[in-house]
């Protein structure tokens, strides 16, 4: 008869476990949600970090670069400022006055280089070749021929030990 009584409805027992894990596992839950925002916080917060570093070490090595280009500008500007002098000393003051006016160009061009931001220096770049075109390609033509020296100049690579050819 007891059994027939208890056939509809849970022991008190099984109510207050059931209800005692249901509460467990809504804290559970709510502090895993909890702990999961924290950590998605954490990874968003180091990843601008590293962002942050990676931005800031590239702008240095941009600006060491820049001014390592502007420096060899500088050196190629006096290179063609001398072949300048060469050729007016040479009677052909119209090559001379040509290279002059390039060597000029870089001269101000390695200047900006090494004191102003890459957009500024891009910019001027820009205004220069719509000013003298002709100046820009031919320096653009020099740039590459003293690059093609440079690189023949260069001593060949040496093979390491054990490397077949």
């Amino acid at each position: 008869m007891q059994r027939e009584n208890n056939q509809g409805r849970e022991p008190a027992d099984f109510a207050k476990a059931k209800n005692e894990v249901s509460d467990r596992v809504k804290k559970e839950t709510q502090s895993a949600g909890e702990a999961l925002h924290d950590a998605r916080d954490e990874v968003a917060r180091r990843a601008v970090d590293y962002a942050s570093e990676a931005q800031e070490a590239l702008s240095e090595r941009a600006e060491e670069t820049q001014r390592d280009i502007g420096s060899s500008l500088a050196a190629f500007g006096g290179a063609l400022r001398a072949a300048s002098d060469h050729l007016a000393n040479s009677d052909q003051s119209s090559a001379s006055n040509f290279m002059r006016d390039a060597a000029g160009g870089l001269e101000r061009l390695s200047s900006s280089l090494k004191q102003k931001p890459f957009g500024e220096v891009l910019e001027e770049i820009q205004n220069f070749g719509r000013q003298n075109p002709g100046t820009l390609i031919a320096g653009s033509v020099l740039a590459g021929l003293a690059l093609g020296r440079f690189i023949k100049a260069s001593p060949p690579e040496t093979r390491r030990a054990g490397q077949s050819a």
